[in-house]
């Protein structure tokens, strides 16, 4: 690797680090995103102080269902799984909150990503560069391919026959035939960091960023549209500086990319992009955004961003392309030092209420999720839990909240009704928990 793409890489993956002091403290508050890149970077021989390792989970729940007997994991067609990256094993959450099979991947792997149809999850061993295809079903392995050099991002087709993977050393984009364990012939993508596929499968979209030149110089990345059925791109649709992370609503109408540059090197923004058109608006400027700090309420006409930096949550317009009212959200203050402040958003499926997630800062504190009325912008009661929680999501029946802990590792669901904390489910004693929700 150049000293030039070195130094891209190295700012990409830290200009949007907030001045909060530990580096503890950042290792939980950023996304599988910069994790992921900074491997990269310690693989390159340069920056091994970066790298990290952990324990994630995901949730994948394909179809709502009654709420459980009894608050814990969730109910049966809720299945739950846990990633230790470092050994490179994935285990089932099985009901009763114990760990049951064990599927022997290979260490340093990517988080799970499912398929539209929740029927196999792909993960990547980065320690041996291998695509591997999970049945979800019967929890087996169904094939290991060869996924290249520094394997990042991965986007499935809706009709589970191929993955798109995300080379951002090579500046491509690779598919692979999950049918025939082929691969294809690689798309040509500068440093590519995200990618979304449309419900119907013709277009992927891929967040394209360009590492700084020299000190002071722009960044600003692109969106790049491929129609999947000749592999051609189209024309780049310019976002801000430094894009980190990319999302696509659920109807594929729009697309949400998250700047870490906008003015100054800890100002945020987003870009929306119309996929109608593949036309983005101008950023807009949200103060400091964390990867995991957005989402789109389920009847796709509102986004909501975290700004950590502030402490509130802000709804954006989606038609207008406006910003809505600041919403003011938990904040836990400290006798010294910087304050705790929210990192990360989850939305119930009717859209009426936000969960904001604001990680504690030291092992012995509290976290606290806050309920917000989306309609009103209403706050809620902040609910605590103890310790450091490092993720969140709602589950599609909207019975529950889950929470991703870390040191020790746990899981932790809450009451959507009742607002209750349940029982933890332990998964690792030295571990960080993240939770995602499948299709």
């Amino acid at each position: 690797m150049d000293d030039t793409t070195l130094h891209g890489l190295l700012t990409d993956a830290l200009a949007d680090e907030p001045p909060m002091g530990p580096v503890a403290q950042h290792a939980l508050r950023k996304g599988r995103r910069i994790r992921r890149q900074r491997r990269i970077l310690a693989a390159s021989g340069t920056g091994a102080a970066l790298a990290a390792v952990g324990l994630f989970v995901t949730v994948a729940i394909p179809a709502p269902s009654p709420p459980p007997a009894a608050l814990g994991p969730g109910p049966t067609e809720h299945t739950i799984w846990a990633t230790e990256d470092g050994a490179g094993k994935i285990m089932q959450i099985t009901q009763d909150g114990q760990l049951g099979h064990t599927i022997e991947i290979g260490q340093d792997l990517n988080p799970i990503v499912f398929s539209p149809d929740g029927k196999i999850f792909t993960v990547i061993s980065n320690v041996s560069n291998q695509l591997v295809t999970v049945n979800v079903a019967d929890s087996t392995v169904d094939q290991r391919i060869k996924a290249g050099r520094y394997p990042g991002s991965i986007a499935i087709t809706p009709d589970d026959q191929t993955a798109y993977v995300a080379h951002l050393m090579n500046d491509d984009v690779t598919p692979f035939d999950l049918a025939h364990g082929t691969t294809g012939t690689p798309i040509p993508v500068r440093q590519p960091r995200g990618i979304a596929i449309t419900p119907d499968g013709r277009t992927m979209y891929v967040l394209s960023g360009t590492p700084l030149q020299s000190s002071g110089a722009k960044a600003q990345g692109s969106v790049i549209p491929i129609t999947l059925a000749t592999g051609k791109a189209g024309q780049p649709i310019p976002v801000g500086d430094h894009p980190m992370e990319m999302a696509m609503s659920a109807d594929g109408k729009r697309i949400l990319v998250a700047n870490s540059e906008q003015g100054s090197v800890h100002d945020g923004s987003v870009t929306l992009i119309d996929t109608a058109t593949n036309t983005a608006g101008k950023p807009l400027a949200t103060g400091q955004v964390s990867p995991a700090g957005f989402t789109f309420a389920p009847d796709g006409q509102t986004a909501y961003v975290v700004n950590s930096e502030a402490g509130t949550l802000l709804p954006i317009d989606l038609a207008t392309q406006t910003l809505g009212k600041p919403i003011r959200v938990g904040v836990v203050k400290q006798p010294s030092g910087p304050s705790a402040t929210p990192l990360s958003v989850a939305i119930t499926p009717d859209g009426k209420t936000a969960y904001v997630l604001t990680p504690a800062l030291g092992f012995k504190d509290d976290s606290l999720v806050t309920p917000v009325e989306t309609a009103t912008g209403t706050v809620g009661k902040p609910i605590q839990v103890a310790g450091v929680m490092d993720s969140i999501v709602v589950s599609p029946d909207g019975q529950t909240v889950y929470l991703g802990g870390y040191y020790p590792g746990k899981l932790i669901p809450i009451s959507t009704s009742t607002n209750q904390v349940g029982p933890d489910v332990p998964i690792g004693k030295t571990n960080s928990v993240s939770v995602t929700t499948g299709p």
